[in-house]
């Protein structure tokens, strides 16, 4: 009886947290709600591996080839997201490609970019798959701020042996915000808001 109490007073002041904040609750809703990567079993055996790296060169093949992609960036590395464990599976991130994804009426791929048909949160929920919201939030927080309005690709590049965004000067990572944030701050000091 005790310890039920002790747990009714645990819950209503967990609950009573999240309600104060938003972001918060965004954020634990979104623990729960992520499905559990799916390429997890698919390095179950050396068999499964194989089939993997045969899908990824099928990828790679044509999109490391920019003049055959319009409008598509050409894959030059998959060195930031090298992993040991998925072993750089093309899938892990872009979901499977079923037909080939210029088939219209079966667009499995998950392209990662402003202009895409799927919302911010649909695209971020790859990257969330690895990196937790808490660790991010923690590293920096426009990552907070940001997390249902940007794709994670809108900062940082996906496909180069470096990711451009790390390492650099607090500065400098300003001045990229002000790039996007310019006239939001010029519209808000021209109607008198500063």
């Amino acid at each position: 009886m005790r310890s039920n109490r002790y747990l009714g007073i645990f819950v209503g002041l967990w609950l009573g947290v999240l309600s104060l904040s938003v972001p918060a609750y965004l954020y634990a809703t979104t623990i729960l709600e992520y499905p559990l990567a799916s390429f997890d079993s698919q390095l179950s055996t050396e068999n499964n591996l194989s089939v993997i790296e045969k899908e990824n060169r099928r990828c790679i093949r044509c999109h490391q080839k920019k003049r055959l992609l319009k409008g598509i960036e050409a894959i030059t590395s998959v060195g930031v997201h090298a992993s040991a464990k998925f072993y750089d599976n093309c899938s892990a991130c872009h979901s499977n490609k079923g037909h080939h994804p210029k088939d219209d009426a079966f667009p499995n791929v998950i392209p990662f970019d402003n202009h895409a048909n799927l919302s911010a949160f649909e695209q971020n929920e790859r990257c969330i798959a690895c990196h937790s919201p808490a660790s991010l939030r923690d590293s920096e927080w426009t990552h907070d701020v940001h997390v249902n309005k940007m794709v994670c690709s809108t900062c940082h590049s996906l496909h180069q042996d470096v990711d451009p965004f790390r390492g650099i000067s607090k500065a400098f990572r300003i001045g990229l915000c002000a790039t996007c944030h310019e006239k939001i701050q010029r519209d808000m000091h021209t109607n008198g808001q500063w």
